[in-house]
């Protein structure tokens, strides 16, 4: 009687062990499928930033003349521009994130 035991005690340790592995096989199901959409997301937010890279405004001043290039500069005005864009790419990149809608 001891070997029929044994029988079903080896029976209820496979069930057992293949009931683990299962919820284990679900799971690596479920964080592959995250890093799988995480890592779309990614590359969106890579391509997205490189959109808003610093723009070079000293190329689009030589139009003006030397002395208002110079009150321009003295005064900001480039960097500024640099501070609106990365505000308004910020901006847009928070509105990819749930729940920050809200106030805006």
């Amino acid at each position: 009687m001891d070997w029929l035991r044994d029988i079903i005690q080896d029976l209820i340790d496979t069930i057992y062990t293949l009931f683990h592995s299962l919820v284990e096989i679900a799971k690596d199901i479920v964080y592959f499928l995250f890093d799988l959409i995480m890592s779309v997301v990614d590359a969106i937010v890579l391509t997205a930033i490189e959109l808003f890279e610093p723009i070079d405004i000293g190329q689009y001043m030589t139009g003006f003349p030397p002395e208002s290039a110079w009150v321009l500069g003295q005064v900001g005005v480039p960097q500024a521009l640099g501070m609106i864009v990365s505000s308004i790419g910020i901006r847009l990149m928070l509105q990819l994130v749930p729940f920050t809608r809200l106030g805006s």
